[in-house]
């Protein structure tokens, strides 16, 4: 069953960094490279995005949940939201019942 509280807070972050005109990048391939930049996290997004899926080819829950409280992480480090914040916004899609 495909975690669609998941997918909806990936695209929430996707768009928070988007907006800030931020593209792209995995700094994993670049020495040196910052994985808490937002040009990384937008990449984890867009990642995570295509690996969140009941066909085998996926993340597993536990991997993709670890990346969605690191991007969660850096951006309420940066100052970019709150725990509370998105506690109160999540919450509700990550503990649905399907």
């Amino acid at each position: 069953m495909t975690d669609n509280g998941s997918i909806l807070a990936f695209k929430r972050y996707k768009k928070i960094i988007e907006d800030k005109g931020v593209t792209p990048v995995d700094h994993t391939k670049i020495e040196g490279g910052d994985t808490t930049s937002l040009e990384h996290l937008l990449w984890m997004c867009n990642h995570c995005l295509t690996k969140i899926r009941d066909d085998g080819n996926g993340f597993s829950v536990d991997k993709y949940s670890r990346w969605l409280g690191f991007v969660q992480g850096c951006l309420i480090c940066r100052k970019i939201t709150t725990v509370d914040y998105e506690r109160n916004i999540t919450r509700p899609w990550l503990n649905k019942v399907v």
